[in-house]
């Protein structure tokens, strides 16, 4: 079964949710890639499936998807600001027909999903979201202390990243459930 979407089309859902909700860090490179990664993590613990086909790998900095990476490169640290994230798609059935696109995101259900995601993780900088995959127990801290050192910028598998978020899941449900169901 193929991904509901592409990270591209997340990264861009993310940018159009934050232009009608301002006031918070604005997305930059770091908070962008936190923000497509959380919710691939999320999505994977809660439905088991990924969210899209691209990989995400273990760089110094925290999880990324290269695309993206390269997509917002140009922003640095600044604000990203009138670009979208585009993708190559086939546009015809010769071996070279390709074009770019700007995908977007257009189930209902996954556009509630990803706000739920950017309301959780809004008020963070992409530093501090940045930390936050850093801590103990995290697909990229597991991925570092496997590797020593992340110079060769290693795949986080999504089995992985699908284990520990499934209990994180688990954990929010069980948490949400009251002792006393008929209090």
């Amino acid at each position: 079964m193929p991904a509901p979407t592409s990270a591209a089309a997340v990264a861009n859902e993310f940018l159009d949710i934050q232009s009608v909700d301002p006031g918070f860090p604005p997305i930059d490179q770091m908070k962008i890639q936190k923000l497509v990664f959380y919710s691939h993590a999320w999505y994977l613990g809660l439905e088991s499936v990924p969210l899209f086909e691209e990989d995400v790998y273990a760089w110094p900095w925290g999880p990324v998807v290269p695309p993206i990476y390269h997509d917002f490169l140009e922003f640095g640290r600044r604000p990203i600001a009138g670009k979208r994230a585009s993708e190559l798609v086939k546009a015809g059935p010769g071996n070279l027909e390709f074009k770019f696109i700007i995908p977007s995101v257009a189930d209902a259900g996954l556009k509630t999903f990803l706000r739920q995601v950017w309301d959780a993780h809004k008020r963070f900088t992409g530093v501090q979201l940045s930390n936050a995959t850093h801590a103990t127990g995290e697909p990229w801290t597991i991925i570092r202390e496997k590797y020593g050192n992340l110079d060769s910028k290693p795949l986080i598998p999504n089995d992985l990243i699908q284990e520990v978020f499934a209990k994180k899941a688990k954990a929010v449900a069980h948490a949400a459930v009251p002792a006393n169901p008929g209090a």
